[in-house]
C-alpha cells in the first residue's frame, strides 16, 4: 500500500520525516507553504492496511477552509480509487470511502461547542488541518476522548498550523517550550507520546520552484507575521507586548558574574496563582541580568500555583541567595498587607533575612521601563536587559504577553503575567541605577547563544 500511495504522492523529506514519526500526538508545521495539508491527508493514508477499523476524521476551523482542503483531497485520493461520498444515507455526509474499507470524514469546526456533536464516536485517526486557528485547545483536547479503537488498529492525533494564528499560545506551550523538534516526550499521566517536526517553506522545493514570487509576497505582510510565516517564529505573534524580544538576542548562556555587580530580588507574590521569584545581577553599565528564578507554578500545568506557605517561599529563597550576597528584595506593594493582627507575607519575608523594598506599581511607567530596558543596548551592542536560558517561565512567558486594548500603554492583567510583574518591580527600582564611575573590568556576554530552555528549579 506504501508503495502505491507513493506512486500518485511523493512526500518530501520533511514530510517523510513526519510519517514515519511514531508519536501518538504529533504537530507539523511552523511556516507557511511547508506542505503541512498534504502531510495531513497522506499520514490517514498509513492506516488503509486495516480496512474498514481504520476510520478517521479530519477537521478545518471553517467551511470555506474545509472547502480548500477538500480540493487538495480531490487530486489525490481517487488515483488510489478512493470515491467521496457528498451525502450518502449508507456512509453520511462528506466521507473519503477507500478501496480497503477505511473511511476519512472531513469535517469543519466553527465553534467550540460544535464539537460535543462527536461525543461517543470512535476514530483511529484524527487530523487538524491549520489547528493554530483554533483559540483555544478546547475540540483538540476533546477529540482525545473519540480516539480509541475496539479492534487494536494504532490510534494517532495529528495536528498542522503556523504560529502567529489565534491559537498561538496554548499550542506553543503545548508543542513548543521547553521541547526540542523531532524529539518524543512521554506524558507521564496519559502515557502519551508527543512530537513537534518543524516545516519550512525551504523544505517544499516543488513550491520554490513553481512560484518563486510566493517568498516576495509573503514580504508585503505586517512585519510580524512575516516572521512567523516565513521563518516559523513562535517568538512573535498579533497584538505582543514585547515585540522587541529576540531570542537570540536577550537569551545567553551563563556566564561569570562580576563579584562586585550588585545583586538584588524581584517578587510577585501568589499562592493558588503562581508566584515568581528573579534573581538580577546590575552591572557597571546599567545592564539587568537575570541570572536566576524561582517560578512558582505546577509542573506541566498552567498559571496553577503551588500553594506554597509564605513563611517557606521566604526562607527557601533566602537560603539560596544569603551567601552570594544578595539580600535585597523588591516586591509587590500588596503584600504589605495585614491579615487581623498576624505578620504580612513581607513580614515574613523579612523574618527570614531579606531586607524588604516596596515595589513601584506604577503600570504604565513599568512597562514603558521594561521596553526601554529590552530595546536598549549597551557599549557592547547586546540589550541592556539580558537572562541566562536557564530561566525557563521568563523565556516561555514574556515572549507571548498581549496588551491591554483599552489602555494599550500597559499588557493585559488576566493572564500569566508573573514574572513580566517581577521583571517590572525590578526595572522599577533603584538598584537598576548604574554606577557613574566606570569599572575597570570589562563585562563580556558571548557571542553564540544556546537557545536550549530546560526546565529549572533552583531548589532541586
Amino acid at each position: 500500500m506504501e508503495r502505491e500511495i507513493e506512486r500518485v504522492w511523493t512526500p518530501q523529506p520533511k514530510q517523510k520525516l513526519a510519517l514515519e514519526c511514531p508519536a501518538d500526538e504529533l504537530f507539523y508545521g511552523g511556516a507557511k507553504g511547508g506542505g503541512k495539508s498534504d502531510f495531513l491527508l497522506a499520514d490517514f493514508l498509513r492506516g488503509l492496511k486495516y480496512g474498514s477499523h481504520h476510520r478517521g476524521i479530519l477537521f478545518r476551523r471553517s467551511y470555506d477552509e474545509f472547502a480548500e482542503l477538500q480540493a487538495r483531497a480531490y487530486e489525490i485520493y481517487p488515483k488510489i480509487g478512493a470515491v467521496f461520498h457528498g451525502h450518502s444515507l449508507r456512509k453520511g455526509s462528506r466521507v473519503w470511502e477507500f478501496p480497503s474499507g477505511s473511511t476519512l470524514k472531513m469535517r469543519y469546526l466553527d465553534r467550540d461547542e460544535d464539537v460535543q456533536h462527536y461525543q461517543g464516536h470512535q476514530y483511529t485517526w484524527i487530523g487538524f488541518d491549520e489547528l493554530s486557528e483554533w483559540a483555544t485547545d478546547y475540540c483538540y483536547i476533546f477529540m482525545f476522548s473519540c480516539a480509541r479503537s475496539p479492534y487494536g488498529v494504532p490510534v494517532s492525533i495529528r495536528g498542522s498550523g503556523n504560529p502567529g494564528r489565534p491559537g498561538h499560545v496554548w499550542l506553543k506551550h503545548r508543542f513548543i517550550d521547553n521541547k526540542e523538534p523531532y524529539k518524543l516526550y512521554r506524558d507521564p499521566e496519559t502515557e502519551m507520546y508527543s512530537a513537534f517536526i518543524p516545516a519550512f517553506l525551504d523544505d517544499n522545493p516543488i513550491l520554490m520552484q513553481k512560484d518563486p514570487a510566493y517568498e516576495k509576497r509573503l514580504k508585503a505582510l505586517p512585519a510580524h507575521l512575516y516572521r512567523a510565516f516565513r521563518s516559523g517564529d513562535w517568538d512573535v505573534f498579533a497584538g505582543q507586548a514585547f515585540e522587541e524580544f529576540r531570542r537570540d538576542l536577550h537569551v545567553i548562556s551563563p556566564v561569570p558574574l562580576d563579584p562586585s555587580w550588585f545583586r538584588f530580588a524581584s517578587f510577585d507574590w501568589g499562592y493558588a496563582h503562581p508566584f515568581s521569584i528573579g534573581w538580577w545581577a546590575t552591572t557597571h553599565e546599567g545592564r539587568m541580568i537575570r541570572y536566576r528564578e524561582w517560578y512558582g507554578c505546577e509542573r506541566g500545568k498552567h498559571n496553577v500555583g503551588i500553594k506554597m506557605a509564605s513563611r517557606e517561599v521566604a526562607r527557601k529563597s533566602w537560603a539560596i541567595s544569603v551567601a552570594e550576597g544578595c539580600k535585597d528584595m523588591v516586591a509587590d506593594p500588596s503584600i504589605w498587607t495585614k491579615i487581623d493582627e498576624g505578620p504580612s507575607i513581607a513580614d515574613n519575608f523579612a523574618a527570614a533575612g531579606w531586607n524588604m523594598i516596596k515595589g513601584n506599581n506604577d503600570r504604565v511607567s513599568g512597562c514603558a521601563r521594561v521596553h526601554d530596558y529590552m530595546k536598549g543596548l549597551a557599549s557592547d551592542g547586546r540589550p541592556l536587559m539580558v537572562v541566562f536560558d536557564t530561566c525557563n517561565a521568563w523565556i516561555r512567558i514574556m515572549p507571548v504577553l498581549i496588551v491591554d486594548d483599552d489602555n494599550p500603554e500597559d499588557i493585559l492583567k488576566k493572564q500569566e503575567d508573573h514574572p513580566y510583574d517581577d521583571t517590572r518591580y525590578a526595572a522599577m527600582s533603584e538598584f537598576t541605577i548604574p554606577e557613574r564611575e566606570p569599572h575597570v573590568s570589562l563585562e563580556i556576554l558571548p557571542d553564540d547563544v544556546d537557545e536550549k530552555n530546560n526546565e529549572y528549579d533552583p531548589l532541586e
